[in-house]
Order: structure tokens, then C-alpha cells, then sequence
């Protein structure tokens, strides 16, 4: 392989990034293609870049964890009053 194939890399997995498209895939295409890849990366459509969502149980167990290290600092009632 050519080494301007190893640099187009790069610039492809930022506009495969940015048009919302997996990137081991493309990461392969340029590798093997090159920059020509990048002709075709303008032709796809867009996709919205996809978040990643926390699950609720995670969230929970976290939320849980925090209460209890609080919790522990409360010794009195007016300790409750302290933060307010």
C-alpha cells in the first residue's frame, strides 16, 4: 500500500465522524481506496451522530451511593439544616 493511503486515514474517520457513519468501516475503505474515499463520503447521506444513553439502573446505583456517603455525615438533625 501507498503511504497516502496511511494519511488519508485520518481525514476520512473525521468526515465519516461528522456525517454520522462507523469508522472501522471507513478506517478499511481508506486504507485500501485512500482519499478517494472522501468522494464518496460527500455523496452519503447524513446521519444524526448517535449518544450513548446511561441506563437507568446505573444511574440509580450511582444516585444510591452518593445518599449513603451523605447520609453518613449526618449526625444530628441540625446537620440535616447545614446545607440548606
Amino acid at each position: 500500500m501507498y503511504t497516502i493511503n496511511l494519511i488519508s486515514i485520518p481525514f476520512v474517520l473525521l468526515i465519516a465522524w461528522a456525517k454520522g457513519r462507523g469508522l472501522i468501516r471507513w478506517a478499511f475503505m481508506a486504507y485500501i481506496f485512500g482519499f478517494w474515499s472522501i468522494l464518496v463520503l460527500f455523496l452519503v447521506k447524513n446521519r444524526p451522530i448517535k449518544l450513548y444513553q446511561i441506563p437507568q439502573s446505573l444511574k440509580d446505583l450511582v444516585t444510591a451511593r452518593a445518599f449513603k456517603r451523605e447520609l453518613k455525615e449526618v449526625k444530628y438533625p441540625l446537620d440535616l439544616q447545614k446545607d440548606i
